[in-house]
C-alpha cells in the first residue's frame, strides 16, 4: 500500500518502506518523521506492488525491507533489487523481527547493507530508526543515481 506523497517522492532524501505489518509500518514512518524526514517516504505492505513501483519510479535513497512479506519474501525482493541495473547499489536495510542467525547470514549473502532486529520497546524502536536515518542520510556517501 502506497501511503505518502501520492506515490511520488518529494525532493530530498527518499525512503521506501516495504513492511507487511501495518503497526510496524506506522511506527517506522512516525520514527522517520520524528528524526526529521517529513517528506519522501513511501510505504508498501505488498512485495510485488513495491517491486512494480520500483520498476516505474527512480530509485529511492534507502529501502527498509521486512523479510516476512507476500507474495514474494523479503529475500526474493532483495535478490530482485540486487539484480536490477538501476537498483543494485541502492542501500537496503533489513528490518526484521527474526533474530535467526540463518536469516541474518542469508540477508548479508544476498548483499543487504545491514540487518536490524526490530527492537521490542517503543523507545528503542524509535531510537534505532532515528540513528539509521541519520546514518544513511547524513554520514555515508551514497552512490550516484
Amino acid at each position: 500500500m502506497l501511503s505518502v506523497a501520492e506515490g511520488k517522492f518529494v525532493s530530498g532524501f527518499r525512503v521506501l518502506v516495504v513492511e507487511s505489518n501495518p503497526a510496524d509500518s506506522y511506527l517506522i514512518v512516525e520514527a522517520l518523521k520524528q528524526a526529521g524526514l517529513n517528506d519522501g517516504i513511501a510505504t508498501f505492505d505488498d512485495s510485488q506492488t513495491a517491486l512494480d513501483y520500483l520498476e516505474r519510479e527512480s530509485a529511492p535513497d534507502l529501502i527498509l525491507l521486512d523479510l516476512n512479506l507476500a507474495p514474494l519474501s523479503g529475500f526474493e525482493v532483495l535478490t530482485h533489487i540486487r539484480s536490477h541495473p538501476s537498483l543494485g547499489t541502492t542501500p537496503v536495510v533489513i528490518m526484521s523481527g527474526s533474530q535467526n542467525s540463518r536469516d541474518v547470514k542469508k540477508a548479508y549473502e544476498l548483499r543487504a547493507n545491514c540487518y536490524i532486529c526490530k527492537p521490542t520497546t517503543l523507545d528503542r524502536f524509535l531510537k534505532s530508526m532515528k540513528v539509521s536515518y541519520e546514518f544513511w542520510s547524513g554520514v555515508v556517501t551514497l552512490p550516484p543515481k
